[in-house]
């Protein structure tokens, strides 16, 4: 893989092996002016913060609103209609879950710059039929990638040390769904910083 130092992983723990981690937290309308306002007091250096957005899309924008001090937003996949609805909010750094797409929101994740997340952690904690869901839904995504040409983002989703994955372990999982290296390397490198790039224009 060479040099580690430019590979980023929207969804980690800890940047050891990362120029660049996000640290994600689940909100919903519920939780999340408490959740905001603890990461606002946490802010570390070097270290992304984000959040993944599980609710209704109505409530989407009015939690986007309150989170200034977030460099990543995630929205957790839901049916055709959220989805779509989600993919229209700019804001949105990428899908995670990514079920229940179609042309139309490929080619609204394309036109907004908006990523689909294929996460290794869900792959390794799951079994099973989930598992075998997951993977080909995956699949099926990358085949609607070479046609669409939207952003695709591997992370590690690792939630704590125990969980870090290499860059070289991500470009790995990403060959094995049928990427490229090229675009593998890329959905750590150029494709998330491009992402978080999207926030400061």
């Amino acid at each position: 893989m060479g040099n580690y130092y430019s590979a980023i992983d929207l969804r980690g723990c800890t940047p050891s092996y990362f120029s660049k981690t996000a640290l994600v937290k689940q909100v919903n309308i519920e939780n999340y002016k408490d959740i905001l306002e603890s990461i606002k007091k946490n802010k570390i250096d070097n270290v992304l913060l984000g959040i993944e957005i599980d609710d209704e899309t109505k409530n989407v924008k009015r939690i986007i609103k309150k989170a200034d001090e977030v460099d990543v937003i995630i929205f957790k996949g839901r049916d055709s209609k959220e989805n779509r609805e989600a993919l229209k909010i700019k804001e949105i750094t990428m899908i995670s879950n990514p079920d229940n797409l179609d042309s139309v929101c490929f080619d609204l994740a394309r036109e907004n710059s908006i990523g689909f997340e294929f996460n290794l952690q869900d792959i390794t904690t799951n079994q099973g039929y989930r598992r075998v869901k997951l993977l080909e839904n995956y699949r099926e995504l990358l085949k609607a990638y070479r046609k669409f040409m939207f952003p695709i983002v591997i992370t590690s989703g690792a939630r704590e040390t125990t969980e870090i994955k290499t860059p070289l372990a991500l470009v790995s999982f990403g060959c094995i769904l049928g990427m490229d290296i090229r675009e593998a390397k890329g959905a750590i490198t150029t494709v998330p910083e491009m992402l978080l790039n999207k926030k400061l224009n």
